[in-house]
């Protein structure tokens, strides 16, 4: 039997084992402080039950996040404090654990293909890796829509995949063409960093407007935007482990000057969502100023916002876990983002409707 994290998005120290008892602890890698990410795998354990331990609060509600092809997840729902047990069917040879549920770039690149669309190289990474895009659309005018800025936060991705399905079912607002970067700490995804506080400074704060960029992808990004006509710009993250408002879907309103606009984004947003989507209220949305969300941080949003033709940007959080009346499921964050489109189409023909005074 074999533990090992020789896989993309792979992260775990085995620290003793004791016949069926293992004592497991993520790396931190350059995060400075603590981060909760992980992810392993187990191969050859077929018949045995295990159980696995973990020194700090690294479970979520529902336990780990179990997988066969690092594809489909499910909650393994059973959990005792900071340990997890799990019995091994005769036929399991593999078997991913993780933190929650992760988004392979494999399936952006499928997702792409299935669609008409192309994946190409928006920059190469500090590895030497190709970062993968896509774009479609019409017009001079730009959306962007970007995802892991912080390695582990893969929530997004599920969010943001359905905002691309449904841009491509009804196509995109008349005018526009989408930028779509998934994967902003490419290297970070495939080597399973936290990326989250990443020393010196992690990707998302990357944009210091009078600075030079340090990660290829974010100075990609930022000559992009300082060389086209961008309007809109969503960053898709995910939060802290679990608790409080980070057991929700929240819009970060970083932002003073568009505070009407962004409260008028959350209103329609929430009342597109569906039974089927992963919850959003715009009553959890986080205001400038209150806690972390303190002005003067330079990441994604602010950037854009400093061009005179930007019209709204900001980062949309999704939870890991969820609660027990909106468990996260990946084909639930989906929704969330066809649901987010159709919100922000009905914004932009709001917004095109009071400028033209229709």
């Amino acid at each position: 039997m074999v533990i090992h994290q020789d896989f993309t998005g792979g992260n775990i120290r085995v620290v003793r084992q004791e016949g069926h008892r293992i004592w497991l602890e993520n790396e931190l890698r350059d995060t400075v402080g603590d981060w909760f990410y992980w992810a392993f795998c187990v191969e050859g354990a077929m018949g045995q039950t295990l159980t696995f331990y973990f020194g700090e609060k690294r479970l979520g509600y529902f336990g780990p996040a179990v997988s066969h092809d690092l594809v489909n997840w499910e909650w393994l729902e059973s959990r005792d404090g900071n340990s997890f047990t799990y019995t091994f069917s005769a036929k399991e040879e593999r078997v991913y654990f993780a933190h929650h549920m992760l988004y392979h770039p494999d399936r952006f690149e499928r997702f792409c293909g299935d669609h008409g669309l192309e994946a190409g190289e928006f920059c190469v990474s500090e590895k030497g890796r190709r970062v993968p895009f896509t774009e479609f659309g019409e017009g001079d005018r730009w959306i962007l829509l970007t995802a892991r800025h912080h390695a582990c936060e893969s929530t997004g991705n599920y969010v943001l995949e359905g905002v691309l399905k449904e841009l491509l079912s009804v196509g995109a607002p008349d005018g526009f063409r989408i930028l779509c970067v998934p994967f902003m700490d490419y290297d970070g995804v495939v080597d399973g960093d936290q990326g989250k506080n990443r020393n010196s400074h992690d990707h998302n704060r990357d944009y210091e407007p009078e600075g030079e960029a340090v990660y290829g992808s974010v100075r990609a990004l930022r000559t992009f935007i300082l060389e086209h006509q961008v309007e809109f710009g969503f960053d898709f993250h995910s939060p802290w482990h679990l608790g409080g408002n980070n057991d929700r879907c929240f819009i970060v309103q970083k932002l003073a000057d568009r505070v009407k606009d962004l409260n008028r984004f959350g209103e329609i947003f929430e009342d597109e969502i569906t039974k089927g989507a992963f919850a959003y209220r715009h009553r959890d949305d986080y205001p400038l100023g209150i806690g972390w969300n303190q002005p003067g941080t330079p990441s994604f949003a602010p950037f854009i916002m400093r061009k005179p033709e930007a019209r709204l940007s900001f980062t949309l959080e999704t939870a890991y876990f969820g609660t027990e009346d909106n468990v996260f499921a990946g084909d639930k964050a989906v929704e969330t983002g066809r649901c987010f489109t159709r919100a922000l189409r009905r914004f932009i023909d709001e917004k095109t409707g009071e400028e033209t005074g229709c």
